[in-house]
């Protein structure tokens, strides 16, 4: 049985009920400074993926407690962030409202009711669309296309079960429901899985236009553009994405995404870290082995600083989940 807008609300907004409590919800963040930089980091692939302008109307779905809109709303003339969580909202929207123009509301169900048909330039959903329902996703795209301006562009990612990492990911969610109780329901802000296959069924059912794909790492990065004058009545295709059968405008905008390419998707590196800290909090490993592991790199990398400061935050907010180590 599908989960119902109430379940989803209900379960966010107890994630939620603080700040510290809303940041470890949106993406394990321990602390501000950690926040701040992993949401610097997606807040550039974001820019990359929709080449933000200053003059562009800018939505969020699953705004969380602003993240992401915080490093954004300050660059574009109108950043709304919408969240099905009344507490994540509200935490959002005290992160932006120096900005003007921002702002962040709660909605009741997977849709943009917030926004009138064709009034947005772009939008984008990160670590969302993973939490989801998969007629949820569906309906959120279609309402995507429809307060979408011609032209528009919006980025979203996905768990990718296609990819080594993101096989590994599920596999220990399927673990976790072995070892429940089969008779409970399972949690409704689980973490669900699709294929690049099915992501692009979704988004041309929705009657939008593939742009841009990423699907070498553990999660799915996607672009899709609202076209110029609706697309012919059509099965959906699951095939990669072919520039040769884009719109004129389309083509243009894919063929730019593709010269950004390295700075939307995740490097090597990126997916290797993850996949190592995957051997932590699913593993069994203990944090100081990783953490020594990492600080011992050269440099380290960027990717890699930034696991070491979301990693060290998480053992810090948890001591309690792994045992002091001797000096």
């Amino acid at each position: 049985m599908s989960s119902s807008p109430e379940s989803y609300k209900a379960a966010w907004n107890a994630r939620s009920a603080t700040l510290s409590d809303g940041m470890a919800a949106v993406d394990g963040s321990a602390d501000e400074s950690v926040l701040a930089a992993t949401g610097a980091f997606t807040a550039s692939q974001v820019h990359a993926a929709l080449e933000l302008l200053p003059a562009d109307r800018v939505f969020e779905i699953g705004c969380g407690v602003g993240r992401i809109g915080a490093q954004l709303a300050g660059h574009v003339a109108v950043w709304h962030g919408i969240d099905i969580a009344e507490n994540m909202a509200a935490l959002a929207r005290a992160r932006v409202e120096s900005h003007p123009g921002a702002t962040a509301s709660a909605v009741d169900g997977p849709h943009l009711k917030p926004f009138a048909d064709a009034s947005m330039d772009k939008g984008y959903c990160v670590a969302v669309f993973i939490h989801m329902d998969k007629e949820d996703m569906v309906l959120y795209l279609r309402d995507v296309a429809r307060v979408l301006k011609p032209g528009g562009l919006f980025y979203f990612d996905h768990w990718n079960l296609s990819n080594p990492v993101g096989w590994q990911r599920f596999a220990y969610e399927v673990d976790q429901v072995a070892r429940g109780d089969a008779a409970e329901r399972k949690d409704v802000a689980r973490n669900q899985f699709c294929t690049p296959e099915e992501l692009r069924l979704y988004v041309r059912a929705a009657g939008l236009e593939l742009v841009f794909e990423h699907t070498d790492a553990h999660l799915v990065g996607m672009v899709a553009r609202k076209p110029e004058h609706p697309l012919p009545a059509a099965a959906p295709s699951p095939l990669p994405l072919d520039r040769s059968t884009l719109s004129a405008g389309s083509a243009a905008v894919a063929a730019r995404l593709e010269a950004s390419r390295a700075d939307i998707g995740f490097s090597p590196r990126w997916v290797q870290c993850f996949a190592e800290a995957c051997e932590v909090l699913i593993g069994g490993l203990h944090p100081a082995t990783m953490l020594a592991r990492w600080r011992a790199e050269p440099g380290p990398p960027p990717e890699v600083a930034i696991h070491i400061a979301w990693l060290d935050a998480i053992w810090h907010r948890h001591p309690h989940l792994w045992p002091p180590v001797a000096a």
